[in-house]
């Protein structure tokens, strides 16, 4: 009983410092540095997840080609087997390509993107959600810290030496030793994130390049020679 009591108290305490900061009675204690950091980061996150999506969506598209190319391959082989038979053993061999195209796709694109790109930039996804609880506990310890003290700059003004001065003194620096413990975890989780960012997204760029270029070679290096048995 007495802990819901304390906790309705801290969440009241919280929602009255928020809205007199929003009417402008009192300042927040922002924090330059922690707000940068803290959009480098949203705006990172946007980007990595739009890249993961992206890159999914590309894989997708990219095997339902290769399946659809195999079914118009296979319809070809079947129509040139009854009407024309001197196309049919390049209509065969069309077919066989793109079946060990589509395997290939498979076992070395796909699993390459998933690999190097993929998988990397969903684990760096994963850490943000993290890092988002630890913004959302700062924010609360900022809260706890500014109500404090706006109530000691307040009472001090009518009595500095009050003991409810004291007190709300005390309150102010352990509050603000604790908003220094959060703010000192957040922004070594913020940078973290940024200083490992660019290596992935590099890697991740050379691999789909890579990728786009060895996916373009091998199709053409495959079926080119077939353009030599057409009428």
């Amino acid at each position: 009983m007495l802990k819901s009591k304390a906790a309705f108290k801290k969440t009241a305490r919280r929602q009255a410092e928020r809205v007199m900061q929003k009417l402008g009675a009192h300042t927040s204690s922002r924090n330059p540095e922690v707000d940068e950091s803290v959009k480098n980061v949203s705006d990172l996150d946007g980007q990595l997840q739009e890249l993961y999506d992206g890159v999914s969506e590309y894989l997708i598209a990219m095997q339902t080609m290769q399946t659809a190319s195999l079914k118009v391959a296979s319809t070809f082989s079947e129509i040139m087997q009854q009407q024309d038979p001197q196309m049919q053993e390049t209509s065969k061999k069309f077919l066989e390509k793109n079946k060990k195209l589509e395997e290939w796709i498979q076992e070395a694109i796909h699993q390459t993107c998933m690999e190097t790109i993929v998988r990397p930039t969903g684990e760096k996804l994963n850490e943000i959600p993290e890092l988002n609880t630890k913004i959302a506990l700062r924010d609360q310890k900022l809260l706890d810290y500014d109500a404090y003290r706006s109530r000691w700059s307040a009472e001090t003004q009518k009595n500095a030496d009050s003991e409810q001065a004291l007190k709300l003194a005390s309150k102010v620096e352990r509050a603000r030793e604790s908003l220094e413990i959060i703010t000192k975890d957040v922004l070594g989780k913020c940078a973290n994130i940024k200083h490992h960012s660019p290596e992935i997204v590099g890697a991740a760029f050379s691999s789909f390049v890579a990728c786009s270029a060895y996916l373009h070679a091998r199709q053409a290096e495959s079926i080119e020679p077939l353009l030599q048995s057409l009428p």
